[in-house]
């Protein structure tokens, strides 16, 4: 046994000691603590002294049986009116409490009070149903016998459930019956006018206005709201279960006002605010439905706007109604409410007078209107100074977002994404600066209702600007939508602004906070690259469309002039990487982000890759129709077309300049600097080809692309074999080896030169790897004798 195995022997022996020491002492505890535990469970005479803790703690042999069995016990006196608590129910992890009879019962009581009479109460109307039915089959009673037999039985469940309403514990039941027998009125008074021609509209008209003004009042009694809510549905279905289909449509919204007041005044009162849900749904629905079908400008202008500012004047009120009565706080359903029927009033109002004889002329007074509305509501909440302080802050947003919106109405017609993107910025505003979260978290939603707005207005805008057969009469930059896509960018910066100055402390633990951060700078990045982008676009296919030459015949196509085909494609290429370029200076500047880096790195190596695709292949068709035009080609082309290819270069080199500097930052990754040193050579060694073979084509030597495009890579890996070895860097060295052997493959495959240019070529690369071998093994040799 060596003196590892000793010691680690001796270590384990060691603690097997320690161990078992531990154990008595535990078992000494445990036999202390099992002695007290005796000693205050056992009996004692009133007499005998108490013994305490402290006075048995040196005591270490437990107390004997015997001991115990000498004591004489002591009844403990009687508790009078105790109940005798039932023994625990043993469980898996010990003893629940047993269940009361009252717990036992509550699932029960629940079913037969609640649930039982709503079943039984729906069988009575389903068995009535079916036993009219089946006396009208078989003509047992006649049409005015079946309408009293179904009076009679509303009637009953009526009557009865009067008669059980007095006692408390009947008084769901009782509910439920009343609701039932009004149903049946209801369906009876329908059938005898719809069915049976009974009773005249007016009659039937006047009898369920009866049947629900008395299910309101029957709510109010039983203090019920699903009383009301019957009551509410059965209003709203009167008008279309009597139309006749005259198109009186201001006797429907004149009856649909009388009803919205009644029930609201109800749902204030008694705090039903589902009642005021109902109402508002149905409302805008029944309206909505009206307006999408039956509107006629001509007709309905008047009944159109007047009844959509009584309905939106009735909600309004009453939202104003719970928040300085009531006092109640602002929350989400009421804001997400008031936006529903705020901007439902704008739309239907604004599109009645778009359709209206000289409507547009309106629609920005309509929209200082809906200002003043809003303007009037703050006036009333300020003089209120106990109001609640975030729905004047709402309602002033809603002034101002109407007022700034008044201006672009008046004159063109993307209104809602500025308005979007003015709601966002107000709503941030209003809930950083007030610290209410409420706000920000709308403004979040608005600021992605704003962009997916944005694009619909891009696609909408720029599908007229390129297919409209008058792109002369349009202006690049300085329209409409470069302006509302500016000022949704500028609202973004707002927002932005306002977070810095305003920072808060939960943006760590806020998710959608942190998502937010992120969110609103990639869109104003976005929004900012494509409005110029695709302005840019939209100049160069106007340019290309009006060179259009119309042909002589029917049959053929017109001519149009390429070269600002390829001009679109270059300047695109070179306005992304100006935006690139300017993105990473103002990081350098100001924002010091690493992921704006990686940003600019990533897209810097796509735009570098579309120039070598794309931007190369423009280059040589400008080249081409400058230097060899065609003598059936109608079209001037100028120098621009040689000039191009010089300023693309001037602003696509400082992308790999740009590069460098990022990846050089001792941070990034080894892997990444060595994809963007090999990514840089070969773009380099691209740019050098397509420039000595323009260069060679303006001295017009043929097939430039064979000859010295081979010779220029020997070259261009010599050089880069030297700088290697110079530098000891081996990623570069092997990156010329790769390029001398894409050089010789493509000179015995691709060249096919003749044997003077075969000689010159292989002369000239052998040479050049010979000495870039000499200088290996000079290196080579100095590093051993180093």
């Amino acid at each position: 046994m060596d003196e590892l195995q000793r010691q680690k022997l001796k270590d384990l022996t060691d603690k097997v000691d320690i161990l078992s020491k531990q154990q008595e002492k535990l078992a000494f505890d445990i036999t202390q603590i099992r002695q007290e535990l005796k000693i205050l469970s056992t009996p004692t005479t009133v007499d005998e002294p108490s013994i305490t803790v402290a006075e048995k703690t040196p005591e270490i042999k437990p107390i004997p049986v015997e001991e115990k069995k000498t004591l004489p016990p002591v009844t403990p006196p009687p508790v009078a009116n105790k109940p005798a608590m039932p023994p625990p129910i043993p469980t898996r992890g010990g003893f629940k409490p047993r269940r009361s009879p009252d717990d036992r019962n509550a699932v029960e009581e629940f079913i037969g009070t609640n649930i039982l009479n709503k079943i039984g109460i729906a069988a009575v109307v389903i068995g009535l149903g079916i036993g009219a039915k089946y006396a009208i089959d078989l003509e047992l009673i006649n049409e005015v016998t079946r309408i009293i037999l179904g009076y009679v039985a509303g009637g009953v469940l009526i009557a009865l459930a009067m008669r059980l309403k007095p006692n408390p514990k009947y008084l769901a039941f009782s509910a439920v019956l009343l609701s039932g027998g009004m149903a049946t009125l209801y369906f009876m008074t329908f059938a005898a006018y719809a069915f049976y021609d009974l009773i005249p509209q007016a009659m039937a008209f006047v009898l369920m206005v009866v049947f629900t003004g008395f299910t309101v009042f029957a709510a109010l009694q039983y203090d019920m709201k699903v009383i009301a809510i019957i009551g509410l549905v059965g209003a709203y279905a009167v008008p279309f279960m009597l139309s006749d289909g005259s198109g009186r449509v201001h006797i429907l919204f004149s009856y649909m006002t009388i009803i919205n007041i009644g029930i609201l005044i109800l749902s204030f009162k008694k705090a039903w605010k589902v009642l005021y849900y109902i109402a508002f749904g149905l409302t805008w629905l029944i309206y909505m439905a009206w307006f999408a079908g039956d509107y006629d400008p001509e007709k309905h202008i008047v009944t159109g706007l007047l009844f959509s500012t009584l309905f939106f004047a009735t909600f309004y009120t009453t939202f104003l109604a719970y928040k300085l009565v009531r006092k109640e706080s602002l929350n989400i359903p009421d804001v997400i409410l008031l936006a529903f029927n705020t901007f439902l009033y704008y739309g239907f109002g604004y599109a009645a007078i778009d359709m209206a004889e000289n409507g547009e002329l309106y629609l920005g007074l309509f929209t200082v209107f809906n200002a003043l509305l809003h303007f009037v509501a703050c006036l009333v909440i300020h003089k209120r100074q106990e109001g609640p302080r975030e729905t004047f802050y709402l309602l002033a947003g809603m002034v101002l977002v109407f007022l700034t919106l008044a201006v672009p109405v008046q004159f063109e017609g993307s209104w809602v994404t500025l308005i979007w993107a003015l709601e966002a910025a107000l709503m941030f505003w209003i809930g950083r600066t007030k610290n209410l979260p409420i706000y920000e978290k709308i403004s979040y939603g608005l600021v992605v209702l704003t962009f997916v707005g944005l694009l619909y207005d891009w696609q909408m805008y720029y599908m007229h600007y390129e297919f409209d057969g008058e792109q002369s009469s349009l202006r690049p930059f300085f329209n409409i939508s470069v302006l509302s896509s500016l000022l949704v960018v500028a609202s973004w910066g707002a927002i932005l602004y306002i977070k810095d100055t305003h920072p808060t402390s939960d943006t760590a633990k806020n998710k959608l906070l942190t998502a937010f951060n992120w969110i609103v700078p990639i869109f104003m990045g976005f929004v900012l690259f494509c409005t110029f982008y695709q302005e840019i676009d939209a100049f160069w296919s106007l340019r290309y469309h009006d060179t259009a030459i119309k042909p002589a015949s029917e049959y053929d196509i017109s001519t149009y002039n390429d070269d600002y085909l390829y001009f679109n494609t270059l300047s695109s290429i070179l306005y992304a990487a100006l935006f690139m370029i300017s993105l990473w200076l103002l990081n350098r500047k100001w924002f010091h982000n690493k992921y704006v880096d990686n940003a600019v790195l990533a897209f810097n190596m796509l735009i570098i890759v579309s120039f070598l695709t794309g931007g190369v292949n423009a280059l040589y068709e400008l080249r081409s129709s400058y230097l060899y035009p065609s003598d059936q080609d109608p079209f001037i082309h100028g120098a621009g077309n040689i000039v191009i290819r010089y300023i693309s270069l001037v602003i696509i080199l400082p992308l790999l300049w740009i590069n460098y500097s990022i990846t050089n930052d001792p941070s990034m990754d080894a892997r990444l600097k060595n994809v963007m040193k090999v990514f840089s050579i070969f773009v380099v060694l691209i740019i050098l080809s397509s420039e000595m073979i323009s260069l060679l084509d303006h001295a017009s030597i043929e097939n430039s692309d064979r000859l010295a495009l081979s010779l220029l890579w020997s070259v261009y890996a010599f050089a880069l074999i030297a700088y290697g070895l110079k530098k000891d860097i081996k990623l570069i060295r092997i990156v010329a080896i790769v390029i001398f052997g894409i050089t010789i493959i493509k000179l015995f495959l691709y060249d096919d030169l003749s044997a003077v240019g075969n000689t010159v070529v292989l002369i000239i690369l052998g040479v050049l790897l010979l000495v870039a071998s000499f200088i290996y093994n000079k290196l080579k040799k100095t590093k051993n004798e180093a």
